[in-house]
């Protein structure tokens, strides 16, 4: 189980809500929104994020408004939450 959710650097502002997060990536650069277990990459539009799992034929997809307040899910997923672990430093891990 994740812990309680922190506040996370995004777009220059700071964002955090009862409903999402936004967290560093493993990868390098940029973030991954983390909504109801499942996690979504940014898609060109910093607004706009798609299911981590598109490659595989995930339709999932999220859509924030200007502010980061409002977000908008439409699609469902084909295939269960990813399993997340959190250190106690507050990364996020895939196991």
């Amino acid at each position: 189980m994740l812990g309680p959710l922190v506040t996370v650097a995004g777009w220059g502002n700071l964002y955090s809500c009862d409903e999402y997060e936004l967290i560093p990536s493993n990868r390098g650069s940029g973030h991954i929104l983390l909504y109801q277990g499942h996690t979504y990459a940014r898609m060109t539009s910093k607004n706009r994020w798609y299911c981590s799992k598109k490659g595989s034929g995930c339709k999932a997809k999220i859509h924030l408004d200007d502010d980061g307040q409002n977000l908008e899910h439409s699609g469902e997923h084909d295939h269960p939450p990813p399993k997340l672990f959190r250190t106690p430093d507050g990364r996020i891990h895939k196991l």
